[in-house]
């Protein structure tokens, strides 16, 4: 608690280090827009980070065609075939309108730009946000260090558009806590956007909590830590009211919570399990550089910003989902304890001193001047441009069994289909009800449970049992899934298809 004892220095310090990052002119460069345009172009022409691997990818853009074409948001499932009519709200559904809009206007080669986009702004919004407490080669290690954590993550869906609003709404609550006041109205707007773009609003609801005892805990006497409380307080509330304000008001909130409640069941799906070293060896060394730093300097951090440290790393080691937010998070969290800490990480607008290479580092940590804003977003649209026109860009075939769905509607196969997971969201796209996909907190995790038991032959209920209870026409799997060489020799079916990736068998009339 000592190194709270420096935040009485921390407004002045911060006024004056931003009141001097001023541009040297109109077509100067800097360091945030150097990197927000490389991971732009990088990304967007990147076949070894594909955008878009995810196979929800497909259903939102046709949730927000369903929007487009009803002017009006779902409040009931019409995609599936299991749970037709049942409640189901689409949360995010400012951003599937925005994915829906880049692909009818650009086809796939739309949807990656607007993700590529997303990214290149976030990191480079964050680098920005990192130089006002750090020097420039610490901001960028934590931003490198950020990007390489989060880019199993950099998939075509919701979470990318929700990313700058996400660090616009921490770096807000951050500022606050270090100026020892509550956060300034305009940052609601940010709580606003958050909510309507993607449910991990609700963490953020959560870290307003956090960092209000923050500020209460650090108060230097009772009354100031009675203004505080009474600040902050107003500020909680009005956050949690305005993220009610949706289509759906407080039920956004709510799906949250059933998510969750998919319990044991989450861990079969991919990104909400825990993360695996052995596929991601960066992640882990980034893990154990940050602990070896933190230890052998003896980094000193308040209670409760320790506690919410301790808090991101719980979530990234239980959902593997989460590494976005430790590693975009942890870093806004800790860099003024660690510049209060050690003044040497302090910029300095006003130092003269250093290499000429020194000095050409402290310029480019100043903001871009306008004509080079202008002159880089203008390149950006003639890029994105030239990928959606000559660029073909198309999903890979693991969520997009195009061929075999060409198949399906050739011979006119009707009727329910018993779908792999992974091809729900292509189906729903296409217009085929869906036995499941990936709207999990829809389906509940015993439906989910089951259906992984039975399409790999585990589990009480057979695969006969289920194609019988739910009227089971044909089915659609990838080649290798253990249902397929069940069904080879299940009496009445028969495989009508396969290429390399899917196999259709369907049921012998």
């Amino acid at each position: 608690m000592a190194v709270t004892s420096g935040l009485s220095v921390s407004r002045d310090f911060h006024d004056g280090a931003l009141a001097a990052l001023k541009p040297r002119s109109a077509w100067a460069l800097s360091w945030p827009l150097a990197l927000g345009m490389v991971l732009f172009v990088f990304l967007a022409n990147a076949e070894g980070l594909p955008l878009l691997g995810d196979p929800d990818s497909h259903w939102h853009i046709a949730v927000g065609n369903w929007m487009l074409a009803h002017g009006t948001v779902p409040t009931v499932d019409t995609f599936s075939f299991t749970f037709a009519g049942q409640p189901w709200i689409a949360k995010e559904w400012l951003s599937q309108l925005l994915m829906a809009l880049a692909f009818n206007i650009g086809g796939w080669g739309g949807v990656t730009v607007l993700s590529a986009a997303a990214i290149g702004v976030s990191f480079a919004l964050l680098l920005r946000l990192l130089l006002r407490d750090l020097t420039p080669l610490p901001a960028a290690l934590f931003t490198l260090a950020a990007i390489v954590m989060t880019a199993p993550h950099f998939l075509a869906r919701p979470h990318l558009l929700a990313f700058p609003v996400m660090l616009w709404w921490v770096a807000g609550l951050v500022r606050a806590v270090e100026q020892r006041r509550a956060p300034e109205p305009l940052l609601l707007l940010a709580m606003l956007l958050w909510a309507n773009l993607h449910g991990g609003f609700t963490l953020g609801l959560v870290l307003c909590g956090a960092f209000a005892l923050d500020a209460v805990v650090g108060a230097r006497d009772a009354v100031e830590r009675k203004a505080l409380f009474v600040a902050w307080a107003k500020f909680g509330v009005a956050s949690g009211l305005v993220a009610c304000i949706t289509p759906y008001g407080p039920e956004s909130i709510l799906v949250t919570l059933r998510i969750f409640g998919l319990g044991e069941t989450l861990g079969m799906i991919s990104e909400w399990k825990s993360p695996d070293f052995q596929s991601q060896p960066m992640q882990e060394l980034i893990l154990l550089v940050a602990l070896y730093a933190a230890l052998s300097r003896g980094l000193k951090l308040p209670l409760v910003r320790l506690l919410i440290v301790i808090g991101l790393v719980h979530l990234y080691l239980r959902y593997a989902r989460n590494a976005e937010l430790l590693a975009m998070l942890l870093p806004l969290v800790v860099a003024p304890p660690l510049a209060r800490q050690w003044p040497s990480l302090r910029p300095d607008p006003d130092a003269t001193g250093g290499s000429l290479l020194v000095q050409r580092m402290r310029a480019l940590a100043r903001p871009a001047g306008h004509a080079a804003l202008a002159l880089c977003f203008a390149a950006v649209a003639l890029y994105a441009a030239g990928l959606v026109k000559l660029g073909g860009v198309t999903p890979p075939p693991s969520t997009m069994p195009q061929a075999a769905l060409d198949y399906a509607s050739e011979a006119g196969l009707k009727g329910h289909v018993l779908n792999h997971y992974n091809y729900g969201g292509y189906l729903i796209r296409a217009g085929v009800p869906t036995f499941i996909d990936g709207r999990g907190e829809l389906y509940g995790g015993e439906f989910i449970r089951r259906f992984a038991d039975v399409v790999n032959l585990r589990g009480e209920e057979s695969l006969e049992q289920m194609l019988e209870r739910h009227a089971i026409e044909w089915t659609l799997f990838p080649r290798n899934q253990p249902a397929n060489k069940l069904l080879a020799r299940l009496p009445g079916w028969r495989q009508a298809y396969t290429d390399e990736s899917s196999t259709i068998f369907v049921r012998d009339r």
